[in-house]
């Protein structure tokens, strides 16, 4: 079966999906663990390796959480990817707290809701 022939009402699809986001949303407390551990080592215009870290963790975030219907989380992960990944990325603590803040907050009421 191609995937233009895909039945996305058929039962067995929505089992796979249900799945899949079921295994997405077990795996968001390493996320979390991840993007705490990342935003501890981060140091104003400090060490690149933490904020890659950060970023990575953001990036991914974007694009696999609105999959699985947590736009509001994919959003806030797209904001920090952006502000990390700019033509100046930003290295600044006190710039990226607030977005920091936001993604750890959704990252937790997706957990609690789990």
């Amino acid at each position: 079966m191609m995937a233009k022939d895909v039945d996305f009402t058929d039962a067995a699809f929505q089992a796979q999906i249900e799945a899949l986001r079921v295994h997405f949303v077990k795996g968001l407390p390493e996320r979390r663990a991840l993007l705490e551990n990342a935003w501890r080592g981060c140091a104003d215009h400090g060490d690149e390796a933490p904020w890659l870290g950060l970023r990575d963790v953001a990036h991914k975030l974007s694009g696999s959480a609105p999959c699985y219907g947590l736009d509001a989380l994919g959003e806030a992960g797209r904001d920090l990817d952006k502000k990390l990944s700019g033509r100046a990325p930003c290295r600044e603590r006190g710039l990226v707290e607030p977005l920091v803040t936001r993604l750890a907050t959704l990252l937790d009421a997706a957990i609690a809701a789990a």
